[in-house]
Parts: structure tokens; sequence; C-alpha cells
């Protein structure tokens, strides 16, 4: 039977249908810049992680960076923002270890670290202690941070998409043991096989949907292609100039093969501004920041907690003849145990060129 019923003094006939309809339409592109291969076949993904400088004697004021190493996907920027959200407003920066990876993704962290005022640079972390995919690591407990460790240049790559990360920084640096290297972008096409369920109402011979929803999905294949397309190069040409990059970069982007990388000289970097100066990462990390007026905006200092027992060494006053030699062997400690403050003395080996503690 056709139901109906009686609208506005007109008589409407109203059939209800169901129908399902497949289609092999929903081809969407996915970036990389990182060869034929996908961002989980070039490495972990990567991870950020708060790094404090375990340089000898730089507490109680010591450097601190955030370590970026891995591949980079699509829900790396929400990783980062992560980082940024905990550390508030602390400009740390960014010291990036990278193969490459999803090129959007890479476009979101450059924005992000640009416009969070962040220095970048290419480099690795060494880490001391608990290492940053150690589970349950307690070696640090009830020390000034979670993770120590110290930054270095040697074999540090940023490649492919990374360079596009790394052009978000304010000060950028690579030096000349770190490596950079850019090459032509892959774009991944993939087909999608939807199968809808429709719903609609046929009025006056004409139909109108009433409801429409995917009931089935299934991969249909995929391909990839290994030349940026105009609208592409459009935007990255774009990004670039946003950053103050110089277009020189994508032009050697677009020469290289995705299946190479060409390397970028120091000078080549400086001259279409993608490094600031031909620094490496020690710029922006070298415990010797905390030692100016005013420190680096990245120097925290942890005071030693009360009770624990922090020891200064001062070497003895100048003396003459035999008690001059005796006295080369003594130096002064003070002991700070909870609040109150001891004076003693101590006889040691030790000259005054190899004492060891702060001199006050």
């Amino acid at each position: 039977m056709v139901p109906w019923r009686h609208l506005n003094g007109q008589t409407w006939w109203i059939l209800g249908v169901i129908c399902l309809a497949s289609f092999l339409g929903m081809e969407h592109a996915a970036f990389a810049a990182n060869t034929k291969k996908s961002a989980s076949d070039v490495g972990p993904t990567m991870r950020f992680v708060v790094v404090r400088s375990s340089a000898p004697g730089c507490e109680p004021t010591c450097p601190e960076w955030i370590s970026a190493e891995g591949s980079i996907e699509a829900r790396t920027p929400a990783l980062f923002k992560r980082t940024l959200k905990v550390l508030g407003r602390r400009k740390l920066p960014v010291v990036v270890d990278s193969p490459g990876g999803n090129v959007d993704a890479a476009l979101a962290l450059g924005r992000l670290i640009r416009k969070n005022k962040l220095d970048i640079a290419v480099g690795k972390t060494r880490f001391t202690g608990c290492q940053p995919d150690a589970k349950d690591c307690t070696e640090n407990d009830g020390k000034a941070a979670r993770y120590f460790g110290n930054a270095y240049a040697d074999g540090a790559i940023c490649n492919s998409a990374c360079p596009l990360m790394f052009a978000g920084g304010i000060r950028r640096v690579v030096g000349q043991w770190a490596h950079l290297g850019v090459h032509q972008i892959t774009t991944t096409y993939i087909r999608t096989k939807l199968q809808y369920r429709t719903t609609y109402r046929v009025v006056r011979g004409k139909k109108k949907i009433v409801d429409k929803k995917v009931i089935s999905r299934k991969n249909a294949g995929s391909y990839k292609t290994y030349e940026m397309s105009k609208s592409v190069e459009k935007r990255l040409a774009a990004y670039l100039k946003e950053m103050g990059v110089g277009q020189a970069v994508l032009e050697t982007m677009k020469n290289t093969p995705a299946s190479s990388i060409q390397q970028l000289a120091p000078y080549d970097m400086l001259q279409t501004k993608l490094v600031t100066s031909l620094d490496a990462v020690d710029l922006l990390i070298a415990p010797t920041l905390c030692k100016t007026d005013p420190v680096a905006a990245n120097c925290r200092e942890i005071p030693a907690p009360a009770g624990h027992v922090v020891a200064y060494a001062k070497s003895a006053p100048a003396a003459s003849g035999r008690t001059r030699n005796r006295a080369a062997g003594r130096c002064w400690r003070y002991a700070l145990r909870s609040g109150s403050r001891q004076k003693f003395s101590l006889r040691s080996q030790l000259s005054r060129m190899d004492l060891r503690g702060r001199h006050d």
C-alpha cells in the first residue's frame, strides 16, 4: 500500500525508499617527503621530552631544552602541543633529530614553533639516567628533573619534511657536524570504497533525501606520485615566505628525486636564510648561558632541598715559607644542613688547582 495523508488542503503521496549505493570516490591525498616509505617505515614516531643539562658544575642553574626525535606523523603536532601546555610560558629551544615524515604535520609543527617564539637546532640528546622509552624508571626520582642529558650535533639529521618544521624557529642552527637535507615530495592518493544507506521520499514525483549514512568503508587501493603538484608547490612557497626563508630551498626540493637526499651546505643554508647563523646546537644549550647576566630564558634554577648537604670548596689564604706549603693543602668548607651553618676545616692532599668545589 502506498501511504497518504491530507496536508493543508492538498493530498501528498509519500513513498519511503531505502537504497544502498556503492561509490568508488572518497579519494584523498596524504603528503609525505620521506621517499617511497611511510612515516612508520623511517623509524619511531617523534617524541618530545624536556631535558635538563647534566654538564658538570651547572647546578643549581642549568639550561633545559625540548628533545624532539623520530619521524613526523599526523598526530605529532598534537603531542607537541601537549608538551608546550605543560611548559606554560617557558620558552625552551627545540633540539631535533628526524628523518622526515608527513608534510602537513611538519608545516603545523613549524607554525607552532614560530607562534611560541622558540629557537631550534639540529642535534641529538644523549641521556643520563632514565631514558625516554624506559618504563617505571626511578633513577631520577627526587632530582631536579625527570630527564638529564647532553645535546650534540655530530651525526644528527633533519631531512625530508623536517626542514619545514625547522624553518619555524626564531633562531635556527645546524652547524658543520649535523646534516639537513631535502628532496621532492611524495604524494600518496588513497582510494576508499564507501557504501551508503540512503532514505528518501517521493513528493509529487520528485525524490527528497531524508537521511544518508555510511554503512561500509573499504580500502580500494592507493597510488603515489613523486612530483609536487602546482597547488602543493604554491602552499610550500607561501609557507617559506611566511617563515622568512628563501625560495631557493623549494627549488632544491623540486630538483632532487624523492629517492635521494640533497644535503645543504652550511653557507647555502645561510644564504637562503634557512639558518640564522653558522653556529651549532651549543649556541642554545651551553651551560655558560646560565652564567651570564641576565641568564638565558631556558635556564632554570632549582635550589637544593632542605636538609640536603651542599659543600663548597674555598682555598686558604696565602702564607709564606713552610706555612704556605702546609696551607696549600687546606681548604675551608661550609655545610648547609636544615638551614643551619657549620664551619670546619679539612686537610686535603689536593692543591688549589685541583679543587673541584665552588670558590667563594
